[in-house]
């Protein structure tokens, strides 16, 4: 029987290397190729781990800034620790301009809310001073779309100095503060815009709510008001402001099912004290606004149905 010079059972001829050269720097280039995988991923997850740590330590500095603001004693700290929360926010949203900061912990406290498009984050707050009246602070964190980037907008209240203003328009250097516990998104044709539903709480003697509208110019700077808005005697407005008696709740929010902004009817406790909104409150009757081509048209007398939103159970009043 001839020899098989083939060994079968090896797999190889005899005197064969086991590794042939190319086999073995084949061999060393994966382990190589391996080793430089496995140090970038622990480089990556390493990076990113102390990302996610600073992150979150921003976002600790920031809130920990807004509890000593709430916890503030006296007016003086009031304001003294509404500067250092606000500055400290500012600082944070400059430096997040992919909007890669969450905090979740001011938006469990209705400082910040989203819009539905997760393109607009408002930020707001209140402080009450000795004699009642309320200066209101935040700031727009909103996506620019010629930059590509988030933008920080600091609002700036001037509600005291803004004549006639349910038909002016402003923007966030000539703001009418108020604290925003609400925004929807509205997509009409081209135009794209938010409805805000927010409190403000005047003054001893009567707290209002109001409707606006937030807006951007092309250029992403950030505008409030447009005539979009009919009111009960048939005007249209650029915003909507309901007056009524201080301590007293108005229900004003937005029924996302039948996209409808529902509110309470106010009136005068006597009718010859119309006009004196120190006397209005709730009538037990029902208006709503209803979006019909391009506008917010009023009407009058509906039935609300019984659900109220997420923002009504949390908010009476920012207290």
């Amino acid at each position: 029987m001839s020899q098989n010079i083939f060994n079968r059972s090896a797999g190889r001829y005899p005197g064969q290397p086991l590794f042939a050269s190319g086999e073995v720097f084949f061999g060393l280039r994966f382990q190589l190729c391996l080793f430089v995988y496995m140090f970038l991923i622990s480089a990556f997850t390493a990076e990113g781990q102390r990302l996610i740590t600073r992150q979150a330590g921003i976002q600790d500095s920031v809130f920990n800034l807004y509890v000593d603001f709430v916890r503030s004693a006296t007016v003086d700290s009031r304001y003294e620790n509404s500067t250092k929360f606000s500055a400290g926010l500012n600082l944070a949203l400059s430096t997040d301009p992919k909007c890669e900061f969450a905090f979740d912990s001011l938006g469990k406290y209705k400082v910040m809310i989203i819009s539905p498009d997760k393109l607009v984050r408002l930020f707001t707050w209140d402080v009450e001073a000795e004699d009642g009246t309320h200066t209101f602070y935040g700031f727009i964190h909103s996506y620019n779309r010629k930059s590509k980037k988030y933008e920080v907008y600091k609002l700036n209240d001037q509600s005291e100095r803004i004549k006639d203003p349910e038909n002016a328009i402003l923007d966030n250097t000539k703001w009418f503060g108020a604290y925003y516990y609400e925004i929807v998104f509205v997509k009409y044709k081209k135009r794209k815009y938010y409805v805000l539903l927010g409190w403000d709480g005047n003054n001893r003697i009567t707290n209002k709510r109001l409707i606006d509208v937030l807006y951007f110019t092309d250029k992403g700077f950030p505008k409030f008001g447009e005539s979009i808005f009919s009111t009960e005697n048939g005007k249209t407005k650029k915003r909507i402001i309901f007056e009524y008696q201080a301590g007293l709740f108005m229900t004003l929010r937005y029924d996302e099912e039948k996209e409808e902004i529902v509110f309470d009817h106010l009136s005068p406790s006597n009718p010859n004290l119309e006009g004196q909104y120190s006397f209005y409150g709730p009538d037990f009757s029902y208006d709503m606004l209803q979006f019909k081509g391009g506008k917010w048209q009023y009407v009058k007398d509906i039935i609300p149905r019984n659900d109220k939103s997420k923002s009504d159970k949390h908010f009476n009043s920012p207290k």
